[in-house]
């Protein structure tokens, strides 16, 4: 298992750099010993293991690995309100947790988490082609332990080019748009994002909502 965070790719003004919106990925594992000998190794010797997620190694991860890594990578942020979403399994933290909200106020930092929408898988923009991508590439290295494997991964994450991950971000937006024509179900076909929509070759930063789906939209807000 592992845990990934990523943010819309963009042009870093500040570092004078473009940003490839991958702010990073960890395996779930922990390092212990062999408790004997196989032929694969000797007593002992050191052992890298899947475990568990829990909400208590999960706050770590944040705390120690996913928040610090986010300021690294987009220190032009700083000073801004930046929301970290997150979905809802059940190791994840509340969003007002006490230790992740410390955290996230760091150097002048103002990160908070914010949950997506219960019931709403097809909100993950990680389940929108980006994971996909990443294990298509990943299938195609040889490994056959738990340290290859999250080489493998490493590797492929490094390897899935921004525009796979920008295309997933503007097939968000368009996920969004058929949640309010499906008045807020998630009945409808998952919408594909074709060459149409790019502009210039590139991935416009937002597009155009229909009119129905506004007027569907407002019909609810105001019942």
């Amino acid at each position: 298992m592992f845990l990934a965070a990523v943010a819309r790719p963009r042009y870093d003004c500040h570092r004078k750099v473009h940003f490839d919106g991958k702010i990073g990925i960890w395996p779930i594992v922990e390092e212990t010993t062999a408790q004997r000998s196989s032929v694969n190794r000797p007593k002992g010797a050191p052992v890298t293991k899947s475990v568990s997620m829990t909400r208590v190694l999960y706050r770590k991860l944040l705390v120690d690995k996913v928040l610090p890594a986010f300021r690294a990578k987009l220190p032009v942020r700083r000073g801004t309100t930046v929301f970290v979403q997150q979905d809802n399994a059940g190791p994840h933290v509340r969003e007002d947790d006490t230790e992740v909200e410390t955290a996230g106020k760091v150097d002048g930092w103002k990160i908070k988490m914010r949950c997506q929408p219960p019931r709403s898988p097809e909100l993950n923009v990680l389940d929108l082609g980006f994971f996909a991508s990443i294990q298509a590439l990943q299938y195609r290295k040889a490994k056959y332990d738990t340290n290859g494997l999250i080489e493998a991964v490493q590797e492929a994450f490094d390897e899935v080019k921004w525009q796979t991950l920008d295309k997933c971000f503007v097939t968000l937006q368009k996920v969004m748009e058929a949640i309010l024509l499906d008045d807020g179900s998630n009945s409808f076909k998952l919408p594909r994002v074709g060459r149409n929509v790019a502009v210039n070759g590139r991935m416009p930063l937002s597009v155009k909502v229909s009119q129905d789906a506004v007027t569907n939209g407002y019909s609810k807000l105001y019942l």
